[in-house]
Order: C-alpha cells, then structure tokens, then sequence
C-alpha cells in the first residue's frame, strides 16, 4: 500500500487485510505437534491437550484463510466484482486463499481431477518452495518446516466436514495428500519451480529413464532413487477400489460454498492425532496390505472361533476393520463375478450404472434446511463486511497528514523515521517536531519524509453511538431463491459500498478511542487506543489504532472506584485539568488523561454502565 499510488486506480479499491507470515506457521506447527504427539505423558492438571491446542495458535490461522476466502467468494459471486489478492512474495499465504477461494466458487474443483488440476495450478506451476519449506535437502534444514501447503488441505478439510456432500474425494484422500508431502516418497512435491523439476527431469512424464528412475541432482539427494508420481501412485489406488471415493456425493447440490469461518465451529483435524499401531501407516498401502492378508490355510473352510478376531479402537484401524456398506457390496459383487468366471467389473464401472433417485425425483429442501443455509449466508456476508469496512477505515488513516509543531524533549526520545535521537530542551524546530493528533516524532528534516498515515485522537460520540447501535443481522436478509436483498429491497451488489463507512467492525465495542496513560514504574505519559469491550467485560489497549493485538487489559469485574482526578505532574502540555480521571482496581490505579472534560465524562460514564 505504501508503494502504491491509489489515485492512479480511480476504479479500485485497494483493502489492506492481516495474514499470517510464515514464522508464525512454523511456531505453530511446533507447538501443534506437542500438543498432538506429546513425548511424555501430560502430568500438570492444568495443562490439557485443549488448552496446548488453544496455545498453538493453528485454528487462528485456518480462520484467517477462510475469512478472505470467503470474502473474495462474496465479491466475486454477489458483487461480480474482480478481486486481486498481491500479499508477501505471492507463493505462499496468497496460494492458500486463491486456492481456497476456486474450491468454494467452482464444482469442479472439489472432484478428484479437479482438485489435482488446482494443486498443480496454484502451487506447482505458480511455484511454492516446496523443497525450502519441507527442509528436503541440507541447505535448508536451518529453516524450519513451513506447513503451508499442509495449512491449505486444513481449511479443505474443514470445508469438507460441514459439506460432506460437495465434495467427490473423501476425507481419507486429503490425508493421503498431507502424508505423502510430508513423507517426500514421491516426486510430485518436489523442487521450488518448474525450471527446477525441468532441469532434474521430473516435470514431464518421457524425462524418465527406461529403468524408471528420475534425473540425477546435483547433490545427490534424488540420484538413482525409484520413484513415482504421487497423482500416478493414487490413480493405481483408485482404479482397483472405492479407497477415495465418496459415496455421498451430490453434485447438483451446492455450486457456491460459503463455510462458517467462527473458532466454534473448526475442528482439530484426526490426521494430527489418529494412528494405526497394527498395521503402521495406513497411507502406505503396501505395508497394510500384507498386514491385512487373509489366512489361506482356512479359507476353503467354514469360519472358525480362531479366526474371529477382537477390533479394539486404540490398536486397529476401525475403517480399514470394517468396511462401509458401499464398499463391501462392491467387493462382494467382485468376488461373486470372480467364482462365476466372469470377468469382474471395475468398481467404478458398477457405481456408474446405478440409477441416482436425486436425479429422477428432486426435492424441495424442508423449512429448517432454509433456514440454516439462510443464516449461514447471513454470517458469511457479516464477515465479509467486517474485513471490508475495517480495510477501507485503514485506507483513510494512511491518506491523512500528520499537523507538527516543534516540541521539546525532556527525555531522551528517537525519530520515528529515522530512528536517530532527538535532543533540545527547548523549542527548536529543527532538533523535533512532535504531531499533535497522533503523538508521531520526528525531526525538522524528516518532516516532509514521513509518509501521510496520521490517524484520528477519538472516534466522535455521534459516530460510536451509531455503530454500537448497527446490527448486520437486522439489516441482511436472504430471500427464498438464495437472491441477496435487504430489508428495503435493495440488492447487494450496492451494499457492500455503503456499508463501508457506517458498518461497524466488531460489535462488542462499546466506545473506543486515544487516551494518555500513565506508567506504573517510569510514570510516564504515553498515548494508547483504548476499547471498552462489553461483552468480554474488559477494556483493552492497544499501541494504536492499526494495532491487533493489545498491549494489556483491565478487568472491569476488578475495578473498585472510578472519579476525577486533579493534575499530575509530568502530563502533556496541552492536557486540560478537567480531563484528569483515576481508575482503582485491586491490583493498582490507573491514571488517564483525555483530550477534553466531556471525552473524560464520557468513559466515565460509559465504564460505569458496564460494572
């Protein structure tokens, strides 16, 4: 954004948005795998496998994707809006939600074909470092694994359990995926770029050696190692049994997909914490296959007590033990072809020749299925809104200038542009210049420098009032025909724009805005963004207004007195005497100052209300 001149694009509207960078998907992952494979038993009582998981800060994460996902659904498919994601270098965090993003809008990314032309497309293709990010060579083991294409198949995954029926695949075949990029057995998750896989001769399918053996690397990791393509591998798999198929699927039922995004409603995903001590990993179906082998000796025979067999669920695979109605008429169907010396069928051929009721006789979904996908809808625009409404307020803070005025400095203080210390104890314009608004510091030669991003003291009263009375549950409506309307009629491709500058960006903000507080060591003034959560029964601050995550919060349930207070030494120059107000809590007193009496009256009372 700060390289961008916005006035050049009258017909864009640039939305900053937060995304997670990639230490913070390694820090997570770390923790995430304590927390599911503890390498020793959990002895603190108030240490449980959910709070490490709340720790780990993964679902966060997953959220986040599917918040700006969801979002570009929501500009694409109601606003018919072009949406251009450009965040980081483009391979990684933007991979995720582009890729998340057509798996919502288009059917034919949630079949098994398509799903592999998305992942060769968005990730293969455009370039993710899969070698970098999976540590699979020497030169990148100081890295640190990077689960980013692992944090994709998550949100697919999440996706997957509250659509079951949307999807062709099964969630057993996101889970051989997400094994097997991690395992690095096939070729297919390989290499940083096509050039790469070019150049060791694994991009093309005639680039193999007679021998079946790939191109030699030139540091040896890859030299004259049998391999195969993972989507090979998985076609074989899939031609000989239902072993991705899901029996389910209903592809007339949902064209577009607009998932609940909330913490609530995500799942830690089994593939973390699931595993199979009888037969090892059950994603290499060699091994389980001689594992599972019928005992011959017995098998012209009738069934014998030794040949029943107790499955227990902490040792055996219940679903490889037991297989589904579906798939066990299928092997039976084979078997009984077989005995008849007749040339079994194909599964798939069998499956395709079964007449589908959904497709003779359609039926009208029931009041309450309505209902739901009417609320589901409901919400996901609410989100939509929120991300929308918090990107343009940014977009305006970045657009203000800054008001100077010389300043002296009692204490030694930095420039904020150039980081050099400012000095002069008295008023000398070129030594600094402080902003007035927002309390921004800099010297007289860097004032035309700083970049134009001052932003506002307070929010007026009028205007808090209002958004603390704004409910996008009253105002969005979903008709019968899924058609976007509001309460008066108007259609929301024209909404998003209006909703911009009155939409409220989290409805639990009671009042909010600039306060100076003072230190409980140094005693020293510094100006924050305070917010009065009444929901959460706290009031929080944040360095500034652009902050997200807060510095410390108050207590409300821990306040014992709130009054005026007189003048204390060390205060701003301009503060007003009235403005003064102390806050008493059991642990210490908080001394704050506002910018006038009525701002000072006006968290007074607003506090008060919430005790």
């Amino acid at each position: 954004m700060k390289a961008i001149k916005t006035e050049n694009y009258p017909k864009c509207d640039f939305i900053p948005c937060d995304f997670n960078e990639v230490r913070h998907a390694k820090a997570s992952v770390k923790k995430l795998m304590r927390a599911c494979v503890p390498s020793t038993p959990l002895t603190d009582p108030e240490v449980s496998f959910h709070k490490m998981v709340e720790d780990t800060d993964w679902l966060p994460q997953i959220q986040t994707i599917m918040q700006l996902s969801g979002a570009a659904v929501d500009l694409m498919d109601l606003q018919g809006s072009s949406v251009m994601f450009s965040m980081e270098d483009g391979s990684d965090f933007t991979a995720q939600v582009v890729s998340l993003t057509q798996l919502l809008l288009d059917p034919y990314y949630r079949t098994q074909e398509g799903f592999r032309v998305l992942i060769e497309k968005e990730w293969l293709a455009f370039g993710h470092r899969f070698t970098h990010r999976c540590n699979h060579t020497a030169a990148h083991q100081g890295s640190g694994f990077a689960p980013i294409f692992l944090q994709f198949l998550d949100a697919v995954h999440q996706v997957h359990n509250q659509f079951p029926l949307s999807f062709e695949f099964n969630q057993y075949y996101l889970k051989f995926i997400a094994y097997h990029y991690c395992s690095a057995r096939f070729r297919t998750f390989f290499f940083d770029s096509e050039c790469e896989r070019y150049e060791n001769g694994t991009l093309f399918e005639d680039s193999r050696t007679k021998s079946g053996k790939i191109g030699e690397r030139g540091d040896g990791i890859y030299k004259g190692t049998q391999i195969k393509s993972l989507w090979e591998y998985m076609d074989i798999l899939h031609q000989k049994s239902p072993l991705f198929y899901n029996f389910h699927y209903a592809p007339i039922r949902d064209s577009v997909l607009r998932p609940y995004s909330d913490i609530s409603t995500l799942r830690i995903w089994d593939f973390y914490i699931n595993e199979d001590l009888r037969t090892g990993s059950t994603y290499d179906r060699e091994v389980v296959s001689k594992a599972t082998e019928p005992n011959e000796e017995n098998e012209e025979g009738p069934l014998l007590p030794t040949d029943r067999r107790i499955i227990n669920g902490c040792y055996d695979n219940i679903q490889e033990a037991q297989l589904d109605m579906y798939r066990w008429l299928l092997e039976e169907m084979n078997h009984l072809e077989t005995d008849l010396c007749h040339f079994p069928n194909k599964w798939k051929f069998v499956w395709d020749k079964l007449e589908s009721p959904v497709e003779l006789q359609v039926r009208r979904a029931s009041l309450a299925s309505e209902l739901i996908r009417q609320h589901g809808t409901s919400i996901h625009k609410k989100s939509t809104i929120e991300i929308l409404t918090k990107g343009k307020e940014a977009t305006k803070m970045q657009s203000q200038p800054h008001h100077f005025e010389p300043q002296s400095y009692v204490t030694p203080t930095y420039c904020d542009y150039c980081q050099h210390l400012l000095w002069g104890l008295v008023k000398q314009g070129y030594k600094g210049m402080k902003c007035t608004v927002c309390g921004y510091n800099c010297h007289d030669k860097c004032q035309n420098l700083v970049p134009k991003q001052c932003s506002k003291t307070r929010m007026s009263r009028e205007s808090s009032f209002r958004q603390s009375q704004t409910s996008m549950e009253d105002v969005i409506r979903v008709t019968p025909q899924n058609t976007p309307m509001l309460s008066g009629g108007q259609p929301t491709s024209t909404y998003y724009d209006e909703t911009w500058q009155s939409a409220q960006v989290s409805e639990t903000r009671t009042l909010e805005g600039y306060l100076w507080k003072r230190g409980a060591l140094l005693k020293g003034w510094k100006q924050r963004w305070f917010v009065l959560d009444s929901t959460k029964h706290q009031l929080r601050y944040y360095e500034s207004k652009e902050d997200t995550h807060c510095k410390g919060f108050i207590d409300l349930s821990e306040i014992e007195s709130l009054q005026p207070a007189q003048s204390l030494p060390g205060a701003p120059k301009k503060a007003v005497d009235e403005a003064f107000f102390d806050l008493k809590t059991i642990r210490r007193v908080y001394n704050f100052l506002a910018d006038s009496k009525d701002a000072a009256d006006e968290w007074i009372n607003k506090i008060q209300e919430c005790l």
